[in-house]
């Protein structure tokens, strides 16, 4: 009997977890209307061939499916690339170089969008794009609901892709991808790497240098000691750049742990339709070493002391949950002193 009562109890939590998992984590809808040059209008974000020197009136709707009135933000926003890979969009990215040409600096939208609820509202978007474009311009307009809290920046569940379609509670992105006649040459490089004895992580210098879209970067690598010996070897999973923009990519050491030497990374892979190939020396110091073995004696006390909450939090969870159980038996007990636990 008392199984089949704590297997009820566990299916009825679980309801109210997968009903919330099937709504709509905002209360706003968002319709791209068709605009000159849409490449795809189904795509869910505007990829617009376009010229330079021409100016762009796009449009979209803000459907609010609540029963409150709505008041967004809207914010225009650039492209940039996560150091794990994959693109993020936010108000003028610190990695931005100067000469850079921004979208957020040609697009012109409103500040406030205010719908009623069940109201429509017409967003309109206005582009001047400069004579010297080339390559693709990548950015768009980010709405935030005023009552949502965090900052300004996107954290897309798909981090390694593009994300030109994102959404999370309270807010939503409408991305703009502006395509030039004249296409920007793939600028994929890699640099230096370097090893962070703080973090036990090697990390890689890549670079997309020019105004194109690098929508799926991958490879795999190789770890070498000074005799040539492989260490470690990985995969490269596929991850998206943004236009002009750097990163220092993390590779796994997979719980390596690195001594005092020279080592070589080796990696290669495609950067869209370019094969790459690099080998980066780096060397750990002994104080490196050292602070790798202090962070490693660490490491299985945390994991202990984590074990051990866990394992209250655990019992503390099934003694409430099977108290009434045992309450109900005590009453039993109490009116039938022959009745035992062992009893149908």
């Amino acid at each position: 009997m008392y199984p089949r009562v704590l297997i009820l109890l566990l299916l009825m939590l679980t309801i109210p977890l997968a009903a919330n998992a099937a709504e709509a984590i905002n209360d706003f809808e968002i319709n791209v209307l068709p605009a000159e040059g849409q490449k795809d209008f189904s795509e869910g974000y505007f990829n617009v061939d376009s010229e330079p020197g021409q100016t762009l009136s796009l449009n979209f709707r803000v459907i609010n499916t609540g029963d409150e009135t709505l008041r967004l933000s809207a914010e225009a926003v650039d492209a940039h690339t996560a150091e794990g890979g994959g693109i993020l969009y936010s108000v003028r990215p610190e990695t931005a170089d100067k000469d850079q040409l921004l979208l957020s600096d040609l697009l012109d939208v409103q500040d406030t969008v205010i719908i009623a609820p069940g109201g429509v509202e017409k967003v309109h978007v206005h582009i001047d794009i400069p004579e010297s474009a080339s390559g693709t311009l990548l950015g768009g307009i980010m709405l935030t609901d005023d009552n949502a809290a965090g900052e300004l920046l996107l954290e897309p569940e798909k981090k390694s892709g593009s994300n030109y379609s994102f959404e999370r509670v309270g807010q939503r992105l409408v991305a703009v991808k502006l395509n030039m006649p004249e296409k920007s040459a793939s600028g994929f490089s890699l640099g230096k790497a370097k090893f962070n004895a703080d973090r036990n992580v090697l990390t890689l210098k890549v670079a997309n240098g020019k105004s194109a879209v690098l929508e799926r970067v991958q490879g795999t690598y190789t770890i070498l000691d000074k005799e040539g010996e492989e260490l470690v070897s990985g995969v490269v999973e596929p991850f998206a750049m943004a236009p002009m923009s750097a990163i220092k990519f993390p590779i796994d050491l997979k719980g390596q742990l690195l001594e005092k030497g020279k080592y070589v990374l080796m990696i290669k892979g495609r950067a869209d339709e370019k094969e790459f190939f690099a080998e980066e020396k780096f060397s750990v110091s002994e104080g490196e070493q050292e602070a790798i073995a202090g962070e490693t004696a660490e490491t299985p006390a945390a994991a202990f002391r984590g074990n051990i909450s866990r394992t209250i939090a655990i019992a503390l969870a099934a003694f409430f949950l099977l108290l009434p159980l045992f309450m109900k038996l005590d009453k039993r007990n109490a009116k039938d002193p022959l009745l035992k636990l062992s009893d149908k």
